[in-house]
This record gives C-alpha cells, sequence and structure tokens, in this order.
C-alpha cells in the first residue's frame, strides 16, 4: 500500500533536531534580512529578501518530509549510479555561466535573482555513495575493488571539478573530508588495511595543517608558488591587520565587528560593518553581523543550535545497528560541524577563509536546501530505527 505524502514527520522521528533545525533557519532569516541593511535597501528590498528566504525554507522542509517519510535504500541502490552521474553533470553545468568572486560554482536562475549551487547537493550524494557501496557489507566474497570503485570515481571526479574548474576550495575541502572520513566507519574485513593507512594520513594531515596556519607554514606556502588568491588568504589569517586595505580588508572588518559587539550588541539592525565593509555580509560574514548586533548571545543561539544537531546525530549514529544508516547520521552531523568550523574559524581569523556559509545561518538557497534534505534522510532513519526497535521489544 502506497504511502500518502504528509508535511508531518514519520513517527518516532527527533523532535529536538527538528527544533533545532527550524530556530536556526528562521534566526538565520532574520539576519539575512538585517545584514541587507545599506544606503540602497528599501522596505520593499527587504521584504523581497525575507520571502527569498522563507520560500528556501518551504522548499527545503517539503523536500524533508518527503524524504523523512518515503527514503529508501533498495530505491537509491538500485539509482545510485544514475544519481552520482547526474551529480557530476550538475557540478560541470555552472561552468557555462559567469563567474562570481572568481569562482564558477553557480547556475544562475533567471527572473528570481536566485542560483543554484550544485556543489551543496554533492555533498549529500557524497555521503550517501559511501554508505551504499561501503556500509553493511557482510559477505567476504565482495572484492575490494567492487567496494570502493564506484565511490572514489565519484569523489575524485567530484573534487576534481570542483576545485579545478570551479574553484570552490571550501566546497572541494568539505567534499574530501566526508569522503576520507566517513570511510573509516564501515567494518567490511575487506577495508581493514586501507582504513589504518588512512587513519595515520589523517593523522598526519591534521598536524600538518596545524603547522600551515602558523606563520612559519605560511612562509612555507608563500615559497610554493600557489594561486595569490590562495596565499593572500593564508597571509590574511596570519595577520589580518597588515594589510586592512587589500587582503585583510573583510577579516579585518570582521573582527572590528565581533570587538563591537561585545557581551550585548549594538542592537538588531544597528551593525555599521555591513554597509560596505563586509561586502558578503549576508552570506560568508553573518556570524559577524549577529555577534555586532546582538552580541555574544547571537553567537550562543547559533552555538546551541549547532550542538544540539550534531550531538543528537551523533548519539543516534552510535546506537544504530545499520552501517548504512551510522554513516548518514554520522555524515550529517560532520556536515554541519565542517561548514561550522570553515566559516567561523575563517571569519575569527583562526584558519583561512575558504567562502563556506554558516549552514540554516547564511543567506542561500542551496546550502539551507541541501542540510535540510540531508536531515530529513536522517529523521527517516531515526524513525525507522526506532520503529524496529518496538517491534522487536513487542515481540
Amino acid at each position: 500500500m502506497k504511502r500518502k505524502f504528509s508535511f508531518f514527520m514519520p513517527k518516532g522521528y527527533n523532535k529536538s533536531i527538528q527544533l533545532a533545525m527550524l530556530v536556526l533557519s528562521f534566526f538565520g532569516s532574520l539576519m539575512v534580512v538585517s545584514a541587507n541593511i545599506n544606503h540602497s535597501s528599501t522596505p520593499l528590498s527587504l521584504a523581497i529578501v525575507a520571502v527569498r528566504q522563507i520560500g528556501f525554507i518551504a522548499i527545503g522542509y517539503v523536500a524533508m518530509a518527503i524524504l523523512a517519510n518515503f527514503w529508501s535504500w533498495d530505491f537509491i541502490k538500485k539509482h545510485m549510479t544514475s544519481i552520482a552521474v547526474f551529480t557530476i553533470v550538475f557540478l560541470i553545468i555552472p561552468l557555462f555561466f559567469p563567474s562570481r568572486s572568481g569562482a564558477w560554482a553557480w547556475i544562475e536562475i533567471p527572473g528570481i535573482n536566485a542560483t543554484i549551487q550544485p556543489s551543496e547537493f554533492a555533498k549529500i550524494t557524497m555521503i550517501v555513495i559511501l554508505a551504499v557501496f561501503l556500509g553493511d557489507i557482510r559477505s567476504k566474497r565482495v572484492s575490494l575493488s567492487e567496494m570502493t570503485a564506484a565511490p572514489l570515481i565519484f569523489a575524485v571526479t567530484a573534487i576534481f571539478i570542483v576545485v579545478i574548474f570551479q574553484r570552490d576550495l571550501g566546497s572541494g575541502v568539505i567534499l574530501f573530508a566526508l569522503a576520507w572520513i566517513l570511510a573509516l566507519i564501515p567494518s567490511a574485513p575487506q577495508l581493514r588495511k586501507s582504513q589504518w593507512a588512512m587513519m595515520f594520513i589523517f593523522i598526519f594531515g591534521v598536524l600538518l595543517l596545524l603547522f600551515l596556519i602558523s606563520k612559519p607554514g605560511v612562509q612555507f606556502i608563500e615559497s610554493l608558488g600557489l594561486p595569490e588568491y590562495m596565499v593572500n588568504r593564508f597571509k590574511a589569517m596570519a595577520d589580518p591587520f597588515a594589510d586592512t586595505r587589500n587582503i585583510g580588508y573583510q577579516l579585518y572588518n570582521s573582527l572590528v565587528a565581533f570587538v563591537k559587539g561585545n557581551w550585548a550588541g549594538v542592537g538588531f539592525g544597528n551593525s555599521i560593518q555591513k554597509f560596505g565593509y563586509l561586502p558578503v555580509a549576508q552570506s560568508d560574514y553573518i556570524l559577524a553581523i549577529i555577534v555586532e548586533e546582538i552580541g555574544f548571545l547571537g553567537f550562543l543561539i547559533v552555538f546551541a543550535g549547532y550542538a544540539v544537531l550534531i550531538v543528537h546525530l551523533v548519539i543516534h549514529s552510535l546506537s544504530i545497528r545499520s552501517e548504512r544508516g551510522k554513516m548518514v547520521l554520522f555524515g550529517t552531523a560532520l556536515y554541519l560541524l565542517l561548514h561550522f568550523i570553515l566559516n567561523v574559524g575563517g571569519v575569527t581569523s583562526l584558519i583561512p577563509l575558504t567562502g563556506v556559509p554558516l549552514l540554516l545561518i547564511s543567506a542561500g538557497g542551496s546550502s539551507q536546501m541541501a542540510i535540510m534534505m540531508a536531515l530529513g534522510i536522517c529523521q527517516h532513519i531515526i524513525a525507522n530505527e526506532k520503529a524496529m526497535v518496538t517491534r522487536v521489544d513487542e515481540q
């Protein structure tokens, strides 16, 4: 019997995850409207911004509800190749559109002044394809190449397109981290040696990263002959006050916003930094505007919302029996955590700025819809696991 569509979550879903997601989404929309207040804004232009943000949330919620109620591993496994190929083609399409800030990462939608960023949806595909091919492998007859060929081809192709052609280093880093870390979860014996090797490389990579964000590391990066825009991000991170009129301009003004905000903020809508000092205030630097206007309390709202989402997803991932479900739940938590670290670390000069949005907070329909879709899949997995446990207890 076919189930009818419902806007309600399935029985057994996690209410804390749902509430945190909605609070962050509407709080983010409110702050995006505030960040768009400038010398040229009008009540009508701000209303359009608000309607657009609410529209993204509504579309994301419908997609989330559909996935929460109708997600099927059998269907996904059957069509995984088609989904992967479609995602790769989707990543190529932005190359035929004009660049934005030096990156070819967006597809322009004519008439409504909106764009789609395919790399955000590629992150969901990355999580799912790893879960499908590597999770719940019980037979030793399945060879290592059979398990890893499809995920490896997809990961290498997607990351190559995003980093080399789209020039979107931030999304490339997240796609790489998702693939690398999630591959460490499956328990199939065929993967054991590879996982140990990947673990040692991961530890080495973390140590290397810590070196690269130090002053000697930045000097080393300058000697490598990398593209100037990449080197400048490391130089600005190392000393945002060295060149406040050029490479350190936005980062310097971001730090000014944090200082102005202090504990209580200057008041909602009263930010000065959004008046030209932070050109992308509504997206990359939305946290700076939040802290400037609402103070440290604003950061606590964001931090608490993320903490609720990540902690609940991780707790469920540790208790669930299905490896595929475990990988999707942990992958979504990692997806959120990576965006949080890269965005917050970037705007506070702790790490180089990568330009990734603060999920559920920054302006942008693609990131809003993508994370809501991922959470919809998670809600299905959580509800399904709870239903299975209930049936077992009743027997």
